[in-house]
């Protein structure tokens, strides 16, 4: 499928393993060696690409227009590969090779020039690059039936790469866009729909071309129809089965019915209609198309697998636990329990999924206690198919009910596992918040409901005071007998008692130990007085500084990314550091995927981590949400030998001069004309510094400098910024008095 190359990270979310056991399941991840092209420059991989292009041939504007294209892709598929979401010779890139094997078993040549990876995404989707890379995602091994599918659609992807199809749709665009050649009297209308039509085309000569390669695979065709089902149904997840409304329920625990729907929203297939302005074909177009030249080549043998079904199998259900990680990573967690949910069927009380729904609940639970559910829950409406319930659970419950039934499920694993950190760590934090934010004496009982209270007749009622009457109707409310009854289980384990009276006795009874708010306050402008006057002073003596960035733009050009002179003012960058940590005697090591071996694969999913890491921290910052995967940050903390972790970077833009009739007065003025010539030849420049801190062992930022100057980035200011952060790093704070 042809994918404008500008759109290639918006398909890239975040994924390496299959012959493992589903039983003690851990994230996917890559293995050594790390391929060559994973280390090489950005503009190492450009220049090899320039020499391919053929001058002569193509003329002067339209070489400019490949250029163009070559520069910018290999670049942005640099960022893609070094990011982590790529994975590298782990069993399922493994896997998918093998396929493409037998696919190009007769063509040595082709088979040389193309690689096959998987794609750490949950969106279904495989696409390729102008020079030969081919990414699987995740999200659509996880949908397809049976290796032959995936085999014609590795042949399909292969007629891009062969026909040039990526850069050829760029050029053409660009055309259409400008109007040249052909286009230069068309209407805008027009141009559209030519440059729809062009897009469908390619898609069908990738489809008819692609099916010519695959019958000579030996794969059997019958299933390969069912290929356009799985693009009508993507928006779905891998399965449609009616959730159990009482996954949540436990003993004393009972979410009633009222939360959920009568019936859900039937699934209909996306892009049925044949679109004039679409970009590509209908799936129904399609697979007319496909049926008909297949009917026509007679050819209807083959098998459905040519190296293990069982392989498979394992692969597809590696993918789909896979999926409930990365709809967690991509602040999906509705989708994340669906499809754990999907997933328990199968492989009941399975640890990684239960975990996973751990923290699906943690993050709605903060998010709506925090009131901005809205980041992680798009509404139930919109919403196909039977995961529409689980939308729709949680958007009807309240914040102190979600934090319940979050509190409730997490601290009934933590029981079950008392040694997992993260568990451990989501019940403290969400029962500390549930007792300072929604907690009010008589909330819970501890003590099982009388099962006779709801069905006392009418004399008895007419008997008791109104009072007592109004009692029992506010118990006979789903939401006060789901809350007044949900901990009566748990209060007869001590590890749950003693924290919450503990946390009673804080709120109502006060503790000396505790900070008050004023204190709190007081303490607070202290330490921004502190760091107004002197800076942070963290006093460290070791930091490790994770993928430095260099980002230059020039506004005013169409091209805005200037990325040659950013990746050299990078890798002066990385200079600049250790020069400074030399001069300040601070211990650093830069971690950057380009500056590692062949066999530096730990280091580089090690980089990928911290860089999702820091991202998520980051967007959850003003949800207050405790640092999670504690087991796999002590291991880093204990190979670098630091809890200090620094992401910085430049960002330098040039923009155009603002000219207003105001401007014009200059002429009026004969003295200030200088002045006015000196505004307009001067060229404007903005240069953001930053340099973002974290200690990795509590998830908080120790430190967070940044500096915005209406300057060039000369090497003067760069350095004076990244010393000036890394003195505040290695400089111990005044002892207080």
């Amino acid at each position: 499928m042809v994918k404008w190359y500008a759109l290639l990270l918006f398909f890239l979310l975040p994924f390496g393993l299959l012959a493992q056991n589903l039983t003690n399941y851990q994230p996917l991840q890559a293995q050594n060696p790390i391929p060559e092209e994973f280390r090489q420059l950005s503009s190492e991989k450009y220049k090899t690409a320039q020499k391919k292009l053929n001058r002569e041939r193509d003329g002067k504007q339209r070489t400019r227009d490949k250029d163009n294209f070559l520069l910018e892709s290999n670049f942005v598929m640099n960022q893609v590969l070094t990011s982590g979401r790529v994975l590298f010779n782990d069993p399922v890139s493994v896997y998918l090779s093998k396929v493409l094997d037998i696919v190009l078993k007769d063509e040595p040549e082709l088979r040389d020039s193309v690689r096959v990876f998987a794609l750490r995404s949950s969106v279904v989707n495989a696409f390729t690059t102008d020079d030969g890379v081919i990414l699987v995602s995740l999200g659509l091994l996880a949908q397809l039936e049976n290796e032959a599918q995936l085999a014609y659609i590795l042949s399909h992807e292969l007629v891009h790469f062969q026909r040039h199809h990526i850069i050829n749709a760029y050029v053409e665009n660009l055309d259409l866009k400008e109007g040249r050649g052909v286009h230069g009297r068309s209407s805008f209308d027009e141009r559209i729909l030519a440059r729809s039509r062009y897009s469908k085309e390619l898609e069908k000569a990738a489809d008819s071309e692609g099916l010519d390669r695959f019958l000579r695979s030996g794969y059997s065709t019958q299933s390969i129809p069912k290929v356009f089902d799985v693009m009508r149904y993507a928006h779905l997840p891998f399965d449609d089965v009616k959730f159990d409304q009482t996954f949540f329920n436990y003993q004393d625990f009972k979410i009633d019915k009222s939360f959920f729907l009568d019936q859900v929203k039937a699934p209909e297939p996306v892009d049925e209609k044949n679109v004039d302005d679409a970009t590509h074909p209908s799936p129904s177009e399609r697979q007319a198309i496909v049926n008909a030249l297949m009917l026509k080549s007679g050819r209807s043998k083959g098998k459905d697998f040519l190296l293990s079904e069982k392989d498979f199998l394992l692969l597809r259900e590696t993918a789909r636990f896979e999926l409930t990680h990365l709809y967690q990573m991509t602040d999906q967690p509705i989708m994340a329990i669906y499809n754990a949910y999907l997933l328990l069927r199968h492989h009941p009380n399975n640890p990684f999924l239960n975990q996973q729904v751990a923290r699906a609940l943690y993050t709605l639970a903060k998010f709506k206690m925090a009131g901005k559910l809205g980041y992680v829950h798009p509404g139930y409406t919109a919403i196909e198919g039977e995961s529409q319930q689980v939308y729709h659970l949680f958007y009807q419950l309240q914040a102190d009910e979600l934090c319940v039934l979050a509190l409730g499920h997490i601290w009934r694993l933590r029981l079950k596992n008392p040694t997992d950190a993260d568990l451990v760590a989501m019940a403290d934090d969400l029962l500390k918040q549930l007792m300072l934010d929604h907690y009010m004496p008589g909330m819970f009982s501890r003590t099982a409901p009388e099962p006779q209270a709801a069905h006392l007749d009418t004399i008895q009622l007419e008997h008791m005071s109104k009072y007592d009457r109004l009692r029992l109707k506010q118990m006979e409310k789903p939401r006060y007998s789901m809350l007044r009854y949900a901990f009566v289980e748990l209060f007869k384990d001590s590890t749950f008692s003693n924290p919450f009276d503990r946390w009673e006795r804080e709120k109502w009874m006060g503790n000396k130990t505790t900070e008050s708010v004023f204190e709190q306050d007081k303490k607070n402008r202290e330490e921004k007085r502190e760091w107004r006057n002197s800076g942070i002073k963290l006093g460290i003596d070791k930091v490790v500084m994770v993928s430095p960035a260099y980002t230059k733009l020039d506004m005013r050009k169409q091209q805005q990314h200037n990325f040659l002179d950013a990746e050299s003012a990078k890798l002066e960058l990385f200079s600049k550091l250790e020069k400074s940590a030399q001069l300040l005697a601070l211990e650093t090591t830069i971690l950057e995927a380009t500056m590692l071996d062949s066999n530096g694969v730990k280091t580089f999913n090690d980089i990928a981590f911290l860089n999702e890491w820091v991202d998520k921290r980051l967007l959850h910052m003003d949800v207050d949400m405790v640092s999670l995967d504690r087991e796999r940050i002590a291991a880093i903390i204990k190979d670098y030998g630091t809890e200090n972790f620094s992401w910085t970077g430049v960002i330098n833009y040039r923009e155009n001069k603002q000219f207003t009739p105001l401007h014009l007065l200059y002429i009026l003025v004969p003295p200030a004309i200088p002045l006015a010539i000196y505004y307009m030849a001067r060229p404007k420049f903005d240069t953001y510094y930053y340099c973002l801190t974290f200690n990795l062992s509590t998830g908080e930022p120790s430190m967070i400098a940044y500096s915005n100057f209406r300057l060039k980035d000369s090497p003067d200011f760069i350095n004076s910024n990244v010393y000036d952060s890394m003195w505040q790093m290695k400089t111990r704070p005044r002892k207080k008095r």
